[in-house]
């Protein structure tokens, strides 16, 4: 999707400016979480939301975990008061957010993010995968499983019976990641643990979607410096009983805030259906530069794309 990363780099540029002004202390090298939660098809909401939670490793995850529990044991959805605890966590130096709003009535971006472009994205990734494999021999072992989850991509959108409406949610999803991981890039970071929340998105063809993040981050990444670190950063996935043990609950929880609020407002009135978001809202958007906002919205041309940067000031 790298013609929807160009959109979205038109706005991002404050964003990066914010990034780099909050973690400026943070040495290069360090190792970071990013952690992503969705809040997508509601009918009942206003938009859709992808948010990615940026965490220093600052602490052990069992430490992480059992804080979060402590402060707020359930999700935005199961509570009718947010967690104080949580939001000062949110709005901490270890952290920093990006959130992604589709409007709902672009479904998905239908019009602009086409079967033909999903197929074209996965046969240009297969080319990349090709590519990298011919310079490293070494590394087969990966790049040959790599390959055969885009051809299982690629056999589904050649078909008959794509799931299309799935298939633009982990492009979208995948494309959102790379950019979060761009982010990252500037601070040289040793290693990325990407954990998200457990869904359709990731269990497609033996999570292709962490694929499409990671291959289109490599693909861009050279915009940002003209040498890079191959071996680095290193990227480890997870979702919630990935590994048949480890549910990551709490870490969720923390772009569970983010992406309910945004699912729920109503842009640009700025109402919410529910009091619980808007000291959510109050004491993490407003004047803040650690959680930011990137808005796409589709025009009365079908085809048309705008993505711009929010910012809610009092």
């Amino acid at each position: 999707m790298l013609h929807l990363i160009d959109l979205i780099e038109k706005s991002l540029s404050s964003v990066e400016s914010d990034f780099l002004g909050w973690f400026e202390g943070i040495p290069s090298g360090s190792a970071w979480r990013v952690i992503s939660d969705y809040s997508v098809d509601n009918s009942s909401k206003q938009n859709d939301a992808y948010t990615f939670v940026i965490l220093l490793n600052h602490d052990t995850s069992e430490n992480i975990s059992s804080y979060v529990n402590s402060v707020a044991p359930v999700d935005i959805k199961g509570t009718r008061t947010p967690s104080t605890g949580l939001i000062k966590y949110l709005a901490c130096p270890v952290s920093f957010s990006i959130t992604f709003v589709v409007a709902r009535n672009s479904d998905h971006l239908k019009a602009f993010i086409t079967s033909e472009a999903m197929l074209d994205h996965a046969i240009g990734m297969r080319e990349t995968i090709a590519n990298k494999l011919a310079e490293e021999p070494e590394n087969a072992h990966f790049y040959a499983p790599l390959d055969r989850r885009f051809n299982a991509l690629q056999q589904e959108l050649e078909g008959k019976r794509a799931n299309l409406k799935l298939l633009r949610k982990m492009f979208l999803a995948g494309t959102f990641a790379s950019i979060a991981f761009r982010l990252l890039e500037r601070k040289r970071p040793s290693n990325i643990f990407w954990i998200t929340d457990r869904d359709a998105i990731f269990d497609r063809h033996n999570g292709v979607a962490f694929d499409i993040a990671w291959v289109l981050f490599q693909v861009t990444r050279l915009n940002l410096a003209p040498v890079v670190h191959l071996t680095r950063p290193k990227f480890y996935f997870a979702y919630p009983g990935m590994d048949g043990a480890t549910e990551y609950a709490e870490f969720v929880r923390l772009p569970d805030y983010l992406a309910g609020v945004f699912a729920d407002i109503q842009l640009p009135q700025i109402t919410f259906s529910h009091g619980k978001f808007e000291p959510i809202f109050e004491q993490l958007i407003i004047n803040s530069t650690n959680n930011t906002v990137i808005e796409l919205l589709t025009s009365v041309r079908d085809d048309h794309v705008t993505a711009r940067r929010l910012r809610f000031t009092k």
